[in-house]
């Protein structure tokens, strides 16, 4: 794995600082056999707060082929199959989820939630395919994902502690329980967060102690060199971050 300093945003720092809400984004990246997996969660720092979606996501990749994506109906799009999810779903397959299913930890097992919805923003058949329709290996911009039921035991949020390969995003550092929001899979070995992958987006969070609802935004983003950032000044450009 490349190593990568991530960008972490003054604003962003200052709303994580009141330890409530969604923290931002944190992500495990692992090799398996000829694949890179990345794991996606929604940080947040109490164990009662429940997951809402993600919105107005900005998620690409630069690798040839784009996001990896197993044959077959229920396989080859973003929504998880959630109706046999202990069947025809495998690991090696890219999908969004909200949460696990049954509340069971992460773990390494790719039990996606039942109650997974994509938002209009998820167009065509990237969401909901049909069996001539092509793989999903693009995510349309802004697309979005939410629970169908926040009350779920699906929707509970579990330790980081000892999350393998952990990379965090803007504000992730912070975060020490996490939602599983996202499986990613790329064929090929090595690739990394913020260069080959950029995942950005909001997050809308209710926090478990005081009901308050938390919107943030957090991305995984490497930070340009010193000359490239006098370039980006002189240019007068302002960076973009999103959520994912």
């Amino acid at each position: 794995m490349k190593n990568m300093i991530l960008a972490v945003s003054a604003v962003s720092a200052v709303a994580a600082s009141a330890n409530a809400g969604f923290q931002g984004f944190v992500a495990s990246v692992n090799t398996v056999g000829n694949y890179t997996f990345i794991d996606v969660f929604a940080g947040v720092n109490n164990s009662s707060d429940k997951f809402l979606n993600v919105y107005d996501a900005n998620i690409t990749t630069t690798v040839a082929g784009g996001f990896y994506q197993a044959a077959g109906l229920s396989n080859k799009t973003w929504k998880p199959d959630a109706a046999s999810f202990n069947s025809t779903r495998t690991s090696i397959d890219s999908f969004m989820t909200a949460g696990t299913y049954s509340g069971g930890a992460y773990g390494g097992v790719y039990y996606a939630s039942t109650n997974t919805n994509g938002d209009p923003n998820f167009s065509g058949t990237s969401w909901n395919g049909t069996p001539a329709s092509a793989a999903a290996t693009t995510i349309p911009a802004l697309a979005g994902w939410y629970t169908g039921d926040p009350t779920s035991v699906d929707n509970k949020a579990e330790s980081l502690a000892g999350l393998t390969n952990r990379v965090n995003g803007t504000n992730g550092q912070y975060a020490t329980y996490g939602i599983w929001v996202s499986h990613i899979v790329l064929a090929g070995t090595g690739y990394t967060l913020g260069t080959d992958v950029s995942f950005a987006g909001y997050v809308s969070i209710k926090d478990g102690i005081s009901g308050a609802l938390s919107q943030a935004s957090s991305s995984f983003a490497a930070v340009p060199a010193p000359g490239a950032l006098a370039l980006l000044g002189l240019a007068g450009f302002a960076a973009r971050r999103r959520r994912a």
